[in-house]
């Protein structure tokens, strides 16, 4: 080997010690966290939703935004203007004669309004989807959009949020409002008798339990708490091997309406039927429609229900 190359492998390595030696020390023994009891948890996330949802109020805006008169009184899209409701229906060719200057005259085609008794439709609906309907409209049908009215400031002219549809002139719906109506239309997908099986069977409904270790019979309460907040005697010790229940939210925790708006009802369903990691499969120990009896009654932890439960 050289000298050069001697020379130069020793400065290579002078170099490494001396910027080892100026790298930052920190004391674990001055730290001001103990780490027996562990570390702070993070603030809580914003609420998507800006107020508990209530079936009641939602009501009064299902009136006032003129809902009833496509989809009825009773919300099985039967109202005055259902059968003659149609929308434009528009095609690749309409958009694409449209750049060079040329306008078809779109095809108007039969629009049904929802029947929100649908329950298959309505299980494979979120809260959030809804939300995003009424705020929006939808596309190629008669649904139209019920904006804020900041986001329509003049005479109806968008500022903005993209909208489809019709537009109900003068009809402007706050958040709170859209979130009210939209519980209102959710619980027409299910029945006062059958909310009241679901937390007979939530509360009462003991079932033998042998999973990861876990033998036992216990009800949905005594892990997910008869409010749904993950508070029963079971969830209270799940809580500290699950960060998200430690929380008060996640998967579980039927009271966490950021979870809960963007969830399906058949995405409730599922892990009662298969289980998961922590939660035990309970196929062949409930009913089919026992499971959608504890569904419909788990919703009502994060909405006002308009019947007495």
């Amino acid at each position: 080997m050289s000298i050069r190359t001697r020379l130069t492998l020793a400065m290579l390595i002078a170099g490494a010690m001396f910027s080892t030696a100026c790298q930052p020390q920190v004391s674990v023994s001055r730290s001001s966290a103990n780490l027996q009891e562990g570390l702070p948890l993070e603030p809580a996330a914003e609420s998507l939703v800006p107020v508990k949802p209530s079936a009641i109020e939602g009501s009064k805006v299902f009136v006032k935004a003129q809902c009833i008169i496509c989809h009825g009184t009773e919300g099985l899209g039967d109202g005055p203007s259902a059968a003659n409701l149609t929308a434009e229906q528009k095609t690749l060719l309409h958009d694409l004669l449209g750049l060079i200057g040329i306008r078809l005259a779109p095809t108007q085609l039969p629009s049904r309004p929802a029947n929100f008794h649908n329950a298959v439709a309505m299980r494979l609906n979120s809260p959030f989807s809804m939300y995003e309907t009424v705020t929006r409209g939808r596309p190629h049908t008669g649904m139209p959009s019920f904006p804020r009215p900041k986001d329509y400031p003049r005479k109806g002219m968008p500022a903005g949020r993209p909208s489809y549809g019709a537009r109900i002139f003068g009809v402007y719906l706050t958040d709170e409002e859209r979130w009210h109506v939209i519980f209102h239309e959710f619980s027409f997908a299910t029945t006062q008798a059958e909310v009241a099986r679901g937390k007979q069977l939530y509360e009462t409904k003991a079932i033998p339990v042998d999973f990861r270790g876990v033998r036992g019979t216990y009800t949905c309460a005594d892990c997910h708490g008869t409010k749904g907040d993950g508070r029963g005697p079971r969830g209270v010790e799940l809580s500290r091997s699950l960060w998200g229940w430690a929380r008060g939210e996640g998967p579980g925790i039927f009271t966490d309406i950021n979870l809960m708006a963007q969830r399906k009802s058949t995405e409730l369903f599922q892990p009662i039927v298969d289980g998961g990691r922590v939660m035990p499969a309970y196929r062949g120990k409930l009913t089919e429609d026992e499971i959608w009896a504890l569904v419909n009654y788990i919703w009502t932890f994060v909405y006002d229900y308009p019947w007495p439960k």
